[in-house]
């Protein structure tokens, strides 16, 4: 089964391909500069879609966040993706890697054309067009920090926090369509080594793809047999989330202060 790696031009991202391709015979990586519009133009966008209160609300907590935790998070991630370096077999090679700007370009429908994946496994941001969609035969599968169809869209751990449902804290491997996160889901998982009270939604989500890295290789081996495995979705509520703002985040902080003190208030009756 010829198959393919799409991944953004990310260092945390060449981890997990890299720990993917050592146990998994991948073909190629196909590496993606661009992962959204400039800026500018992202912003004007979103403020068109959303309103400026609701992007104001967003830039503001990203800002926050970058300023107090962006340093922590990228050494506890940092550290993560160590541990999966060192499980590297000594002798690994990475395969060969195409660099491409836009996954939505001819160049890159071009490049996937020729390349002629039965698969494409991914961990992109763009939404793909039905053109790149239908390239591979056995499909363009997602692999998602977040449980879905309940947890759809970014920032899935942190809205699984919020909503005080830590087992929308994981992974989902998915089959990609038009929509954001949609489609059959082949695999998923709660992560089951997360901390929600002490660690960030963005650490979660790194632990969560690399508790769910495993699992995605066995899948890999089922589809190359033949096999087609499939998670339920029946009876399933679908939430499409957005980026997370400072009001959210204030939300989130007076939830984790009252479950802090209900865990401390337990662990004094034991």
């Amino acid at each position: 089964m010829k198959t393919v790696y799409l991944l953004h031009d990310t260092w945390n991202h060449y981890c997990k391909a890299d720990w993917i391709a050592a146990h998994f015979p991948i073909d190629s990586f196909v590496i993606i500069k661009r992962t959204r519009p400039w800026w500018g133009k992202y912003l004007f966008l979103r403020v068109r879609r959303l309103g400026l209160l609701k992007v104001l609300d967003e830039v503001l907590f990203r800002v926050y966040w970058l300023s107090c935790n962006g340093l922590r998070d990228h050494i506890l991630t940092r550290n993560l993706m160590k541990k999966l370096e060192s499980d590297l077999p000594k002798n690994y090679k990475r395969p060969q890697s195409y660099r491409i700007y836009d996954i939505n370009s001819r160049e890159a429908e071009t490049l996937l054309t020729n390349l002629a994946p039965d698969v494409c496994l991914l961990t992109i941001h763009r939404i793909l067009e039905e053109r790149i969609l239908s390239i591979p035969k056995l499909g363009m599968l997602v692999f998602h920090p977040g449980i879905t169809p309940e947890y759809r869209g970014p920032h899935s751990a942190f809205w699984a926090t919020l909503n005080n449902e830590f087992w929308g804290i994981g992974w989902s491997l998915l089959r990609a369509e038009k929509g954001i996160d949609t489609g059959g889901v082949l695999g998923q998982a709660s992560a089951a080594n997360v901390d929600p009270l002490r660690q960030s939604h963005i650490f979660m989500q790194h632990q969560s793809h690399v508790e769910g890295l495993p699992h995605v290789v066995q899948i890999l081996r089922e589809l190359e047999i033949g096999e087609k495995p499939f998670v339920s979705g029946e009876g399933r509520v679908s939430t499409n989330y957005t980026h997370p703002g400072i009001t959210d985040y204030f939300r989130l902080r007076r939830l984790l202060k009252r479950l802090r003190v209900d865990h401390h208030a337990s662990q004094a009756q034991v």
